[in-house]
């Protein structure tokens, strides 16, 4: 029981610090943006986006060794091989480096040549300069994930966002304050964020180090090592790039099949809906190396550890994508127009559901990376890529914006299935929720929650939208919960409100 209460309590410290970490530098972006904008030009920011952009792909060239260094990490502390971790971080850190390097050699060699076919009334000069400058940050991005990965597997959460907080604000409030006080010049502003990447790799040697004492002593390079690493690395790579690569087929094929404008009806309600991914990113980073740790050594807590995740997931996420589901239309009149939000809001219904089931799929799919059968998780998207490009060419070109929103939706159905599916060979089910059947009355409820949609008066929605928040909660209190939980939280609102509860 007080091990549950740690654990509960350990998921929701560690996935505030990442949502604080996460989020406050995305209003901050919001905020920047127009000043930004503004004070650069339509033609500058536009180069700095898609320079943020080519720097974001090159970072894959970690080969995702990031969260196989935080795997393997995990094992050993979890196996009690602390003697291997020295060899093991030199290793990784040594190749990330030349990883890093040979990404920013890339950089540095193709900026000429990008530049001449990017530039469209900023001077080419000023672009392929911009964009060497970014280039000689590479190593200390790389090396950043590998370092990251580090803190990730000693649970340092609190350390790592104390770094990505200021550093992610800094992203936008940097070039901001050179534009201002300096001058009108992508050069000078992407000196100030390789600046500001070299600083952040700095913070993250100093606290690595100090978190794991030692960490260098042994400077040996194992080569035996090696393959362990990036075959990890290398699976996680392709979940990497093949799940986003499907998420942006959709409005290429839209734009190929149908209009730009019909691209941009679909992309902005996506936009909008997919910013809530921040919660289970917040919360699977922290999970990741847990599920490591507990597999490898005994794996009792794993299912506890994977229920409380779900729990608290899906009572995050479902008011916030049923939110968006019963006021699609009002939403989009007041932030947009009412001619847009005519032809846009059936699409963020429907993708308000899927994000709502989506985000639920993080939990298994963590696990089963966690458990190290990260050529499962590629597998997958490998298989699901050639179908779900099909079946979206067909929708699309038949049924247009509904048929695309509609193969998305079924992709996301058919994802959170298999993860699911995979996720109980790992661990029981059967310690995750007693009763299954019970899980069809979350899933009839959440059918019934859309009901409001065909409802007109914005008042009588809203009073279906408390009620439907109050009904699923009510359910999942008296069905789901367990009596230990139910204690847990009755103490913690005793102890609020200064009264007093033995747990």
């Amino acid at each position: 029981m007080h091990l549950n209460l740690k654990i509960h309590y350990m998921l929701i410290r560690n996935t505030l610090y990442n949502l604080l970490g996460l989020g406050l530098p995305m209003l901050v972006a919001i905020g920047s943006m127009p000043a930004l904008i503004h004070l650069l030009g339509d033609e500058r920011f536009g180069m700095l986006t898609l320079i943020w952009a080519v720097v974001s792909y090159f970072g894959l060239f970690d080969l995702g060794l990031g969260r196989a260094l935080t795997l393997q990490i995990s094992q050993l502390i979890a196996d009690k091989r602390d003697a291997d971790l020295p060899s093991l971080i030199y290793t990784s850190l040594l190749i990330m480096s030349a990883l890093g390097s040979f990404a920013g050699m890339l950089m540095w060699l193709g900026a000429d040549w990008g530049a001449a076919h990017m530039a469209g009334g900023v001077n080419t000069k000023e672009i392929s300069g911009s964009v060497k400058v970014m280039a000689m940050a590479m190593p200390f991005i790389v090396l950043t994930s590998g370092l990251r990965g580090i803190l990730e597997a000693r649970g340092a959460f609190g350390i790592i966002n104390m770094i990505r907080l200021p550093m992610g604000m800094f992203t936008f409030l940097g070039p901001l304050a050179v534009v201002l006080w300096y001058k009108n010049d992508l050069i000078a502003v992407t000196v100030a964020l390789t600046v500001g990447r070299i600083v952040a790799c700095l913070a993250h040697v100093y606290y690595a180090t100090r978190s794991l004492p030692g960490m260098l002593n042994d400077r040996r390079y194992r080569r035996e090592l090696i393959r362990g690493l990036i075959s990890s690395g290398g699976w996680m790579t392709v979940s990497n790039v093949i799940s986003p690569l499907m998420g942006y087929m959709d409005r290429f094929l839209i734009g190929a099949t149908i209009s730009a404008a019909a691209v941009a009806y679909y992309v902005t309600p996506f936009e909008v809906i997919s910013k809530l991914w921040i919660i289970p990113g917040a919360l699977t980073a922290v999970l990741f190396p847990r599920f490591t740790g507990e597999l490898f050594a005994h794996g009792k807590e794993s299912p506890t550890l994977f229920r409380k995740a779900l729990l608290m997931l899906f009572l995050a996420i479902y008011p916030s994508t049923l939110f968006f589901g019963i006021f699609a239309q009002d939403f989009l009149r007041l932030w947009i127009n009412p001619e847009f939000a005519e032809k846009s809001y059936f699409l963020l219904q429907v993708f308000s559901l899927g994000i709502m089931i989506n985000c639920m799929a993080h939990i298994p799919f963590t696990l089963i990376q966690g458990a190290g059968k990260v050529r499962v998780t590629a597998m997958i998207h490998l298989v699901q890529f050639p179908f779900f490009i099909l079946i979206l060419w067909l929708a699309t070109s038949r049924y247009g914006l509904v048929g695309a929103v509609g193969a998305w939706l079924a992709r996301m159905l058919i994802d959170a299935f298999i993860m699911f599916f995979q996720a109980a060979n790992i661990i029981n089910m059967r310690e995750v929720i007693d009763h299954p059947l019970r899980l069809c009355g979350v899933g009839i409820l959440i059918l019934l929650s859309y009901l409001p949609v065909l409802v007109d008066g914005l008042l009588t929605r809203t009073l279906l939208y408390a009620c439907c928040i109050s009904v699923m909660f009510a359910y999942i209190w008296l069905c789901i919960a367990t009596k230990n939980e139910r204690q847990y939280v009755l103490g913690k609102i005793s102890s609020d409100f200064g009264g007093k509860h033995d747990l």
